[in-house]
């Protein structure tokens, strides 16, 4: 058992435990996600209703006990708890979320692979506290974006892309080429499909800039990144 776990993430694994079955790893499913954490055989609506009635349950939990949950759970053994905390952190409180953002750089450490990473990172949580505590988050992306952490540089961008898809921003618009331009050489694709996600997440309220960007930058931004934004630009749609 992991020592660090706190009461909230037991009760919440051992719900998980009956609603599941024995943990596993699968050599494909390794290959595909990205990393070797045992995953629990439970489906994401049962995840999402676990979550939900812990939170209704627990919607009094102050956002310091709230955080230490989340980075237990961040820190336990399996893919599942990892994923559990994301979901939760979209369903908690607006009192909840007033923990300190900078627990991110923390909990980057011990995320792996992009289905972990975007569990976490995306989402309503994202879309409200990017927003809000913008003074916060700016610097602490910026930090992500020049990380050695593969995990964090992917959460440089996909922590944008909720936000960017809700409304215009032009401080967080600004950001998004920013950290986009800083990492646009790189080849991993847990980094270029980011690119692409954050770049086709701003043509709804930046489709003017994205477009004069990508046109500006083909050469030297990834193949897919490109390819899947034009498709976007010119269709609206992901694929043809």
């Amino acid at each position: 058992m992991n020592l660090r776990m706190n009461k909230f993430h037991s009760e919440i694994l051992e719900c998980i435990k009956q609603n599941s079955g024995t943990p596993t790893q699968h050599t494909y499913l390794d290959s595909y996600l990205g990393n070797s954490n045992a995953r629990y055989p439970i489906n994401m609506p049962t995840l999402r209703i676990i979550a939900k009635e812990w939170i209704a349950l627990n919607n009094r939990v102050s956002a310091i006990e709230f955080q230490k949950f989340i980075d237990s759970l961040i820190r336990g053994k399996s893919s599942t708890e990892k994923t559990m905390a994301g979901i939760l952190l979209g369903y908690s409180t607006k009192e909840q979320r007033k923990f300190d953002p900078s627990c991110f750089d923390t909990w980057l450490e011990h995320l792996v692979g992009w289905a972990e990473i975007d569990s976490v990172c995306t989402g309503p949580y994202s879309t409200t506290e990017i927003y809000g505590n913008w003074k916060i988050w700016n610097p602490l992306l910026v930090k992500f974006s020049k990380s050695k952490n593969s995990s964090k540089r992917r959460a440089s961008l996909v922590l944008l892309c909720s936000p960017m898809r809700k409304a215009a921003n032009k401080e967080i618009a600004h950001l998004a080429f920013s950290n986009i331009n800083r990492l646009k050489a790189e080849r991993e694709i847990l980094i270029t499909k980011a690119i692409s996600w954050l770049l086709r997440s701003m043509i709804k309220h930046h489709k003017k800039e994205v477009a004069a960007y990508v046109n500006e930058n083909e050469a030297s931004l990834p193949a897919i990144a490109f390819r899947e934004t034009m498709i976007v630009l010119k269709t609206g749609k992901k694929t043809k």
